[in-house]
């Protein structure tokens, strides 16, 4: 490229651009179907504020810079939830609970897999605070499910794993062993489990739990195993309450498929009980995640219960392609004025579209059709006088459309190209 981007930055044009800002808004506008009100945070947060929600923030994982003006290191956000704890804290400290809130942005985070270089990852999600136990699990579960649906994705799982199994077996690790288990653990390896639980110092029946919960993965046949498996151990009540969450998110119908995870182990340091992903076929990472974290606000002075969700807008476009749901054809239709009409009459009558929501713009001179394919317009509108010729770009074939005065010419456009594209009007 003559002109390119920093490291993992990307540029969406036209119809990229459009498709990941419908995506948004339906995922939005499915949060407030439920009552979360929707909040808006910088894209960059003093570093120290970010720390105290997420801990140490490693250099390789996140853009910072010194702010001139105070001499304080800044970053760019890698995660939205602890800009939201600040804000409440500083904001809403004093406003009635539980909250609802919503958001939408970008995150910037490095990726560390060799096909995943973007940094820039376009999120939307929510923040229940004051909502403990399992009811405000199952509803931001809940909430997550129908935002995907909403967007269009029907076939997807659920996975469920809660943060305090693998934690509480892992609590008395001394830390330099912790990494390693933890990595293994991650990656399902019972053989190296049990390798690297007898470098920690682990007893043999301490190994032979960790080596099982790798293998602890499933639907509801895995339970009566897991709960031998763990019983008597620390784990076994983070275990119950997994159990029960399990039951209850199947009983509620809002996934195709619920799979638990006893061994789940991402980002198990941040949540506190039940976690969980959404899964779907093509990208190969969730489409969204989310779960209890309680003693987040906490740390900004606020104690209260919360947890949320998060979508990542990328790979659910991804899931969505992958479904084979491209979404409709955009209606955008290009205005042509024939030998001898003036550009006024064109200009007029996209006047008269846009007041009935159809997307629409005056063609330049030349040859107005290669433009409009060129630029991804639907149909082209040679204009002549109170007459016109309606062509769908994407196919052959044309009509002649006729009204009587301009506008009665418009309202009968846009009614013959809503009809015939098949989609609606902007909204």
């Amino acid at each position: 490229m003559n002109h390119p981007l920093p490291g993992g930055m990307r540029d969406l044009l036209p119809g990229e651009a459009r498709r990941q800002a419908e995506l948004g808004r339906r995922v939005l506008e499915s949060f407030e179907l439920f009552g979360y009100q929707r909040v808006s945070v910088p894209a960059f947060e003093y570093a120290d504020v970010l720390e105290k929600g997420l801990g140490s923030l490693d250099p390789g994982d996140v853009l910072r810079f010194v702010e001139p003006e105070t001499g304080r290191v800044v970053a760019l956000r890698p995660d939205m939830t602890p800009q939201v704890a600040r804000l409440i804290a500083a904001r809403l400290a004093d406003a009635l609970w539980s909250a609802r809130l919503c958001y939408e942005g970008s995150v910037l985070r490095r990726r560390r897999e060799r096909a995943r270089l973007s940094r820039q990852i376009p999120q939307a999600g929510i923040e229940l605070v004051g909502s403990e136990g399992p009811a405000g699990d199952l509803e931001v579960i809940e909430v997550a499910a129908a935002a995907v649906r909403r967007a269009g994705l029907d076939d997807f799982v659920i996975d469920l794993g809660h943060s305090r199994i693998a934690g509480a077996l892992l609590d008395g690790v001394p830390e330099q062993h912790r990494a390693g288990l933890v990595e293994a653990l991650g990656l399902k390896d019972g053989a190296e489990l049990s390798r690297r639980a007898q470098q920690a110092g682990l007893t043999s029946s301490e190994a032979a739990t960790l080596a099982e919960l790798s293998m602890l993965h499933g639907s509801a046949d895995i339970w009566p195993h897991a709960e031998r498996v763990l019983a008597g151990t620390p784990a076994a009540g983070p275990a119950l309450e997994l159990r029960r969450a399990h039951e209850a998110v199947v009983a509620s119908g809002v996934a195709p498929r619920v799979m638990v995870d006893l061994g789940e182990t991402w980002n198990f340091a941040y949540y506190t009980g039940i976690m969980f992903q959404l899964l779907a076929a093509g990208p190969g990472q969730p489409v969204g995640s989310g779960g209890r974290y309680d003693g987040l606000l906490a740390r900004f002075g606020v104690p209260q219960a919360a947890a949320g969700f998060a979508v990542d807008l990328d790979n659910l476009a991804w899931a969505l392609s992958s479904a084979g749901q491209v979404g409709a054809a955009e209606l955008r239709v290009l205005v042509a004025p024939a030998a001898g009409v003036s550009a006024g009459q064109a200009h007029d009558l996209c006047a008269l579209l846009r007041a009935r929501s159809i997307r629409c713009a005056a063609a330049p001179a030349g040859d107005a059709a290669a433009h409009g394919r060129a630029w991804h317009y639907s149909h082209l509108v040679e204009l002549s006088g109170t007459s016109a010729t309606l062509r769908q770009l994407a196919a052959r074939g044309q009509e002649s459309l006729s009204g009587k005065r301009p506008g009665e010419l418009a309202r009968v456009l846009a009614d013959r190209l809503v009809e015939e594209s098949g989609t609606s009007p902007a909204r």
